[in-house]
């Protein structure tokens, strides 16, 4: 019964990881598009910039709300669109040397990866 309880606490921890990363990539969007906004006030094709961001930082913290709420599939989308963000950092680092655009996605990746079980555990167990 023990380990059943510490199972538990361990699965709730780690899906805690994982929507906080994909809180924090939504803040983090929505940070850059606040200062995109900012700078493009002197440069227009900046808009552009910041809108994008904007949408995915509501498209994170929706994502965020429903991985909190134990969904597999917000879960799986939010990892897929790190998985692309890490392909993309892997690109520019073939393309420039330069491993610092690989090293934020990885992060936030690894946080996330161990949810689908912890999901999985803390549905079993309710």
């Amino acid at each position: 019964m023990n380990s059943q309880i510490q199972q538990i606490v361990e699965s709730r921890k780690k899906l805690a990881s994982a929507y906080r990363a994909v809180y924090a990539i939504g803040v983090l969007s929505l940070f850059l598009s606040l200062v995109t906004f900012v700078a493009g006030t002197l440069i227009p094709d900046y808009l552009i910039l910041g809108l994008g961001f904007l949408m995915f930082a509501l498209l994170y913290i929706f994502l965020g709300f429903f991985v909190q709420r134990k969904s597999k599939i917000a879960l799986g989308i939010a990892m897929g669109f790190m998985l692309l963000n890490v392909l993309i950092g892997i690109y520019n680092l073939i393309q420039t040397g330069r491993p610092f655009g690989l090293i934020i996605p990885i992060a936030f990746f690894s946080q996330t990866i161990e949810g689908f079980k912890a999901i999985q555990i803390l549905k079993s167990q309710t």
